[in-house]
């Protein structure tokens, strides 16, 4: 049996005003899906009345003291230089926007493979390492589309080609597997057709299928590391859906016409929220309608629905952690007790996943990029959460903030301890998701990155002291190597040379992995069934010995 009771945030609801189902909840196949929706009216403790994301703007994100690839305010007690390489970076995605324009008017005017063979393999590729991550529709969908374009020769401008081409795109960058530069990304003439098109069905609001092309859109830059053009593709597609959801069209849709805009909705908002995290962007206004549409229904028990609906309650719980716990308007905020709660429902929601998707909570192979992905998240949750106590301890550690309660500091010390554990964690089994292109490969970069700053900065910090981490060194010196492939790309490349100042000033000038050099084998998450640290060593990351 599949147990999924708790598998979602408890934040996200499918009651909705605004969008009449034709189809009640009683009625679906799965009575553990049923189960799930009915477990998303529950509150959540600490979760704002509205959103007051402020902070994400550029102006007042500097004041904000998270490392990213792109900024970091250092506070003054924390021993490192302060970095700013935002405009650096929409300065290279800007020209990466006009040489990709201009690729597009040669690849345009060459010819392209359109056998059956060949979009044959890139149809199985698609489905295989995007609608499995994304099932925006299914299957069968996939097959008319592409039929529908060959009988024509594939010379229509309408959705149907356009799609066509857009999935075909997806599925050759999908399969490359390598992290080094190319002249040409791999689909890139597939899609520069389907952009093409695409272009023509701007005005087409209304159209389902052109919605479905703006998620492939997006995908597709997503996949390329491209995250500006992937934020202009799904920005376009959460505007639609914002036009279509405030709109009458919805009550001359049937049923499986409904179901495909909640697809795409949800496929949309997971990719938006991403984006803005990890580019500091300002929210458009779509998590406004979280509370209008239901989440995705299935009849069938299929693992990529599982994952689908997973992904959107672990992306949806760490947006609002950032909200809750740690940050607000661009200050600095503790509140211990809330973080204690909100990594219990964290925990709740891993012990409800459903075995297809359930990974596990050390860092042995899964060899799934799905679960790896879903695991990566859910440390990087911890990491989010606990972040604020590691600051508290560091300003205390230099005589600064109020004094702490005996109690307050316990609590806090646990939390930065439960932090830095993650970080090791998370760098441990980044590398699943940094071995060639997947969906989750841009998230896993910037989430690689933070990490190991933040491994840096705490380094050796006598406050932290009583985190054993925080003394070894061969966890910033895997991550570095984990990100090293990805130099290639400007942002990672800039940051790259920040962490080997970091290091330097860190007493770790030798960046170079030597072979005596412990490497993370397998490590144990820390903590205990309820979320807590674990009081036994059961713990070892010197690659000598497993978990007892």
């Amino acid at each position: 049996m599949i147990q999924n009771s708790s598998m979602l945030s408890p934040n996200v609801s499918n009651n909705s005003e605004m969008i009449t189902s034709h189809e009640s909840v009683a009625s679906r196949r799965s009575s553990v899906n049923k189960t799930m929706i009915e477990y998303l009216n529950a509150p959540s403790v600490g979760t704002p009345v509205s959103y007051d994301f402020a902070y994400r703007q550029t102006s007042t994100e500097a004041l904000t003291a998270r490392p990213s690839l792109l900024t970091f305010r250092a506070p003054s007690y924390i021993p490192v230089e302060s970095w700013d390489y935002t405009a650096e970076f929409y300065d290279d995605e800007i020209l990466a926007g006009e040489q990709l324009c201009d690729q597009f008017d040669e690849l345009l005017a060459q010819p392209i493979d359109l056998s059956k063979r060949m979009t044959r393999r890139l149809q199985q590729s698609f489905v295989e390492n995007f609608l499995r991550w994304t099932p925006i529709f299914d299957q069968r969908t996939c097959v008319n589309a592409v039929e529908h374009a060959a009988a024509e020769n594939f010379s229509l401008l309408d959705p149907s080609t356009c799609l066509t081409f857009l999935l075909l795109a997806l599925g050759a960058i999908s399969e490359d597997r390598s992290e080094s530069p190319d002249n040409q990304t791999p689909g890139l003439d597939y899609f520069a057709r389907g952009c093409q098109i695409l272009e023509r069905l701007s005005l087409r609001t209304g159209s389902l299928t052109t919605l479905q092309c703006r998620v492939l859109q997006a995908s597709y830059f997503k996949f390329a590391i491209r995250p500006m053009q992937a934020w202009n593709a799904v920005t376009q597609g959460a505007r639609d859906c914002m036009h279509l959801l405030t709109s009458r069209i919805l009550e001359r849709m049937n049923r499986s016409e409904q179901e495909a805009l909640h697809r795409a909705f949800w496929a949309v908002s997971t990719i938006l929220h991403e984006l803005e995290a990890t580019m500091k962007m300002h929210p458009i206004g779509l998590r406004h309608f979280h509370e209008l549409v239901p989440l995705p229904r299935f009849e069938e028990e299929d693992s990529g629905f599982y994952y689908f609906l997973a992904q959107i309650s672990l992306r949806k719980f760490l947006t609002q952690s950032l909200e809750v716990v740690g940050y607000h308007s661009g200050r600095v905020i503790y509140a211990p007790v809330v973080t204690m709660e909100l990594r219990k429902q964290v925990r709740e929601w891993y012990d409800h996943l459903p075995p297809v998707v359930r990974f596990p909570l050390d860092s042995s192979p899964v060899f799934d990029s799905r679960k790896s992905f879903l695991r990566g998240q859910y440390n990087a949750l911890f990491v989010v959460l606990g972040w604020p106590s590691v600051l508290n301890i560091m300003e205390h550690g230099e005589g600064g903030g109020p004094t702490l309660s005996p109690d307050t500091l316990a609590v806090t010390k646990e939390q930065a301890q439960v932090c830095i554990k993650s970080c090791c964690m998370y760098l441990s089994i980044a590398d699943e998701q940094l071995m060639g292109r997947k969906m989750g490969t841009h998230f896993s970069l910037y989430a690689a990155y933070a990490t190991l700053a933040t491994l840096i900065i705490t380094f050796n910090c006598p406050a932290l002291a009583f985190v054993e981490e925080t003394r070894q060194e061969h966890h910033i010196r895997y991550g570095y190597e984990v990100l090293r492939p990805w130099s290639h790309l400007p942002l990672v490349r800039r940051g790259l040379e920040r962490i080997r100042i970091m290091m330097q000033h860190a007493g770790l000038a030798d960046v170079d992995h030597t072979p005596g050099d412990p490497r993370p084998h397998i490590v144990n998450s820390g903590l205990d069934p309820n979320g807590n640290m674990e009081t036994r060593s059961s713990t070892k990351i010197d690659g000598s010995d497993t978990l007892p």
